[in-house]
């Protein structure tokens, strides 16, 4: 599967002459202001190359990871969207991609961040549940970020309208071994998850509404582990969320938008069953700064989290983003300061 892949990347740039190859380095420095600090790096490259005349596109992602320490407070959620276990290689995209006028169909690997939860506004924050509704992440071992898994996406558009599908195998993979690669399909035992959602934009304004069904039921225990694969029950349980992004006043290239988003899980005994976030941002053609407030309920008890953030694009390749981050749970309150460094290429 590895020496495929690689002769993939040697055979898809000489295809067509209008391939195009980009990538983005992001760099993290943690500090919980106090004693421990951990330093995160995330490498993704992008190659995407049109066939067809270009009404298709076959698009390959793969992600790098590299990290000094673990997780530096005890927190549920993960307060920073990049944390992941030391990972040299793992494919992201792996596919073909046919786009009509107003639809796009995907086959291959492929993971829910790519298509799902992040518009512009919850792309500003770094806690990992901006990204996607831990009555998701935290209950199912899906193909969310650093995993993925083979999927059949599709979406369609009308007017201000578009609605999403993605049918994907139970469980994610980022390995390259026989029983852990995210080639995989094992409905049987990994079960199978599917999302769908519906948007609308309006004037700047959108608003999603969506459901997630996994035909396993991960229960935990108090100490919030989820089960393996084996262990989890031939059930199907389900989680809905629903989003509003709303700009409040704009002026030239200056804008302030405000946000809500709220989530449950129908299965009590997940680890998390509902979520809810309020926010803020002021954007113009430079600068960002965001700030939020969560609240997750999970199996062991209600973490709080309230995030202030500011994003300066340096230049067209560089953006430099520091964030403070406040958490309280049962396990006590913590904070974490974090300072990261973009470019892309």
């Amino acid at each position: 599967m590895k020496h495929l892949f690689i002769i993939l990347s040697c055979l898809l740039p000489s295809l067509c002459s209008a391939q195009t190859f980009s990538g983005e380095y992001t760099t993290e420095w943690q500090w919980d202001m106090k004693r421990n600090t951990n330093w995160l790096n995330l490498l993704r490259l992008n190659l995407n190359v049109p066939v067809f005349d270009g009404k298709g596109t076959i698009e390959a992602s793969t992600l790098h990871i590299a990290k000094t320490n673990e997780t530096i407070i005890a927190d549920w959620q993960t307060f920073s969207n990049i944390e992941a276990e030391n990972n040299v290689a793992a494919i992201a995209v792996l596919g073909y991609m046919h786009e009509w006028q107003a639809a796009h169909l995907f086959v291959g690997v492929r993971n829910v961040n790519e298509d799902f939860f992040t518009s512009d506004i919850t792309a500003l924050f770094i806690n990992s549940s901006c990204g996607i509704f831990p009555t998701i992440a935290a209950n199912y071992p899906i193909a969310n970020y650093p995993f993925s898994g083979l999927t059949v996406y599709f979406d369609v558009s009308r007017g201000g309208w578009t609605f999403r599908n993605s049918l994907y195998n139970g469980t994610g993979y980022n390995g390259w071994k026989r029983r852990d690669n995210p080639f995989l399909v094992r409905p049987t035992k990994d079960g199978v998850f599917n999302i769908s959602q519906l948007e609308y934009a309006h004037r700047g304004a959108h608003y999603f509404a969506g459901v997630a069904v996994h035909s396993r039921q991960y229960t935990v225990g108090t100490d919030g582990e989820m089960p393996s694969a084996d262990a989890a029950a031939h059930k199907t349980t389900c989680a809905w969320w629903a989003y509003a992004e709303q700009p409040v006043w704009s002026a030239a290239d200056r804008c302030v938008t405000c946000m809500a988003q709220y989530s449950e899980n129908t299965c009590r005994q997940s680890a998390c069953y509902r979520y809810a976030e309020v926010g803020c941002a002021y954007c113009d053609s430079l600068n960002q700064c965001g700030l939020s407030a969560q609240c997750a309920r999970f199996r062991q008890g209600t973490e709080h989290s309230v995030e202030l953030t500011y994003r300066r694009q340096l230049n067209r390749h560089i953006a430099l983003q520091p964030s403070f981050q406040y958490i309280n749970n049962t396990e006590g309150n913590f904070t974490a300061l974090c300072a990261r460094l973009y470019y892309s290429f």
